[in-house]
């Protein structure tokens, strides 16, 4: 039985996580051993530590492993996990999110163990101040050159890592995020035609909040009868509740969503406005849950979304074009459940846990002894 060791910077409410603890779940009954090491969720970011209990993995937290820079406590958190891979003698690693990246695979690389890493994102574009993303990039090519293989969530994000030129093409693969279906039926308990709109994300800048902050104001002055919803939490959660406040409060904010299934049960259409995005796990679930999606045409979106069937594309920062197609869809029943359950088929088909987790046995057959 091969042993795995998993290494992600935090169990906070997001996709990344959510997506890693799926995947150690299809592992597990596939035989693999797993060790889970993690830091501790930050205030306000919601927390995934009780599912990751539920796995019934070794759960190791390393408290000084934190998202954000600092020296003294990464030198520890590196210490901590060099000395773990020393003593255990693990088969593989494998590195989730910046941080736990970095020193995970420079842990790995000195106790001579073989390591993936999974980029479920672009880091590099829109989270961080320039200063922080050029100094990301300097890093991310020196711990690139210790890394046996790295796993991209879409094609595009892949074009842009190997634009950065992180790695060898032929160290790159394209693993599609999995989605757990089981939660899936519970769309139908929702009441019918509630013109509810709402999109599930963490506050930062490159999500476009404010779009959609902007979209419900201009829906809400054509029907007041419709509710926008905002689930998530982050660093630009003030400025965007200010905007709202200074538009009289068209959305309502709900928070972080430990459980994206029942928030989106509520819905009629959900609406991604980010200028980028790698894969869309909001999109993702959305479609699982049968819903019909409004998405900005970005990063890895169009891979998911067939314009026109499955959701609706819109250009990047294209608030008309949110509202009308938004509009469009809450004035036309049959067709917002049409599109949904078309959404609902494509996602069976292709967001697969099994599938997701056959690639990465596949792929840690590769580079296992």
């Amino acid at each position: 039985m091969a042993k795995i060791l998993y290494v992600i910077t935090r169990l906070a409410v997001g996709g990344a996580p959510r997506t890693m603890l799926t995947a150690i779940q299809g592992l597990k009954k596939v035989g693999y051993e797993i060790t889970l090491v993690s830091g501790y969720p930050g205030l306000g970011e919601g927390s995934l530590v009780d599912e990751a209990r539920l796995l019934d993995v070794e759960l190791i937290f390393i408290p000084t492993l934190q998202r954000e820079l600092h020296p003294w406590r990464d030198l520890i958190s590196f210490w901590r996990l060099w000395r773990l891979m020393r003593k255990r003698q693990f088969d593989l690693v494998h590195t989730h999110l910046s941080k736990a990246g970095i020193l995970g695979r420079l842990a790995a690389f000195f106790s001579r163990t073989r390591v993936v890493h999974t980029f479920h994102g672009d880091v590099l574009n829109g989270y961080f101040s320039p200063m922080k993303s050029n100094a990301f990039l300097v890093v991310e090519r020196v711990v690139g050159r210790m890394t046996d293989r790295f796993i991209c969530v879409s094609t595009r994000l892949k074009e842009r890592l190997l634009h950065y030129h992180l790695g060898d093409d032929n160290r790159f693969c394209v693993i599609t995020n999995g989605i757990d279906m089981r939660h899936s039926e519970t769309i139908g308990q929702r009441v019918a035609h509630t013109n509810r709109v709402g999109t599930l994300a963490m506050f930062y800048p490159i999500k476009r909040l404010d779009l959609f902050v902007e979209m419900a104001h201009q829906l809400k002055q054509c029907n007041t009868e419709i509710q926008c919803d905002i689930a998530g939490d982050g660093m630009t959660a003030i400025d965007i509740k200010q905007q709202a406040k200074q538009l009289g409060d068209p959305v309502r904010f709900v928070g972080v969503c430990e459980d994206p299934s029942a928030f989106l049960s509520q819905l009629d259409v959900f609406v991604l406005c980010s200028d980028y995005e790698s894969s869309g796990m909001g999109v993702m679930e959305a479609m699982s849950m049968g819903l019909p999606v409004v998405a900005t045409a970005v990063g890895g979106i169009p891979e998911i979304i067939q314009d026109g069937h499955t959701g609706v594309l819109v250009d990047a920062g294209d608030v008309e074009g949110l509202c009308q197609a938004v509009r469009d869809l809450l004035q036309n029943p049959e067709k917002r459940e049409q599109m949904g359950a078309l959404a609902k088929t494509y996602a069976q088909t292709h967001f697969s846990v099994s599938a997701m987790t056959a690639e990465l046995d596949a792929l840690y057959c590769e580079l296992l002894p």
